[in-house]
């Protein structure tokens, strides 16, 4: 029972998120800023936040509702962020380096292969 609990909290969680990032996209659309603007601000409010309730909420539903649910739905950057976080305190450095410049240009490269594969130029 407590397995599905988790499970349907992380589900409300990451709907709640996912409004939220929705709603700062609206924001932004009515202020007249860049789309990446919104993108920024939800990057660094998520992740502020996944690492503030990482460092305050007690393990159990209650945390994976607002870190893996809510942060994650919000932005699944907060969750990188959290787990480089973990791999300095952790002291691996090296792994460190590898798992941010591999993530951020792996996943830039990905989004510019399904970009091309659905048809688009890049150039």
């Amino acid at each position: 029972m407590e397995k599905l609990a988790n499970f349907l909290a992380v589900g409300l969680g990451g709907a709640i998120g996912s409004m939220m990032r929705y709603g700062i996209t609206l924001m932004c659309a009515a202020l007249s800023w860049s789309g990446n603007i919104g993108t920024m601000m939800v990057n660094v409010i998520g992740s502020f936040a996944i690492g503030f309730l990482s460092g305050s909420v007690k393990e159990g539903t209650l945390l994976l509702l607002l870190t893996v649910g809510l942060c994650g739905g919000f932005t699944t950057f907060s969750t990188f962020s959290l787990q480089s976080v973990r791999l300095f305190q952790d002291g691996k450095i090296g792994a460190l380096v590898l798992y941010v410049l591999g993530s951020v240009i792996l996943c830039i490269l990905a989004a510019a292969l399904g970009y091309f594969l659905a048809g688009r130029k890049l150039l």
